[in-house]
């Protein structure tokens, strides 16, 4: 064997055994989630939790929002924290809709949300321009919505304005003994 080639698998062997000793970082990790994490109950009432949040091993830690879905209503409600009630989010009767101002869900800006036809709700910035660097909620879709269940297709940029979407199932905990399809 000639030199140059045992350099190249003396320095190809040294590279592999460096691989075990350093510690590579998932991407996918720090990329930004908006999912349905489980049901919680809240003032002795049952309601669904949603992430919105980097993923974490220990998912307790992560950021999430109490939300309600009343079907009666034909609406979504978070829980205000500060005034310790729930706040309409989202009317889904097209009557009834007046655009939401300041909406903050987790680790995302403020946004507004404009109402765009029957299914589509279409958010922006309170402030003008979203300056660069900022994690915002582009739009929300209805993909499904019966009197036990609300799904929503969030669509969001992260910092770097990568975009993603997550998917929200509300359940509307009166009917949760109904089929979906009543």
């Amino acid at each position: 064997m000639t030199r140059k080639i045992k350099k190249k698998i003396f320095l190809y062997i040294l590279f592999l055994s460096f691989t075990n000793i350093v510690k590579g970082q998932v991407l996918e990790f720090y990329n930004p989630i908006i999912v349905t994490y489980k049901a919680g109950t809240l003032n002795n009432e049952k309601v669904n939790l949603g992430i919105f949040d980097y993923f974490k091993q220990d998912t307790s830690k992560m950021k999430y929002e109490y939300l309600k879905y009343d079907s009666d209503k034909e609406s979504l409600y978070k829980y205000d924290d500060i005034k310790k009630v729930f706040q309409k989010i989202i009317c889904l009767q097209s009557e009834n809709f007046k655009s939401r101002e300041k909406i903050k869900l987790g680790i995302f800006d403020d946004f507004n949300l404009v109402k765009e036809n029957s299914k589509n709700f279409i958010a922006s910035s309170p402030y003008g321009k979203y300056p660069s660097h900022h994690k915002i909620i582009n739009s929300i879709e209805i993909l499904q919505k019966t009197k036990k269940t609300l799904i929503l297709r969030v669509n969001y940029q992260d910092e770097f304005e990568w975009k993603y979407f997550g998917i929200l199932v509300l359940t509307d905990y009166k009917y949760e003994n109904l089929e979906d399809d009543e």
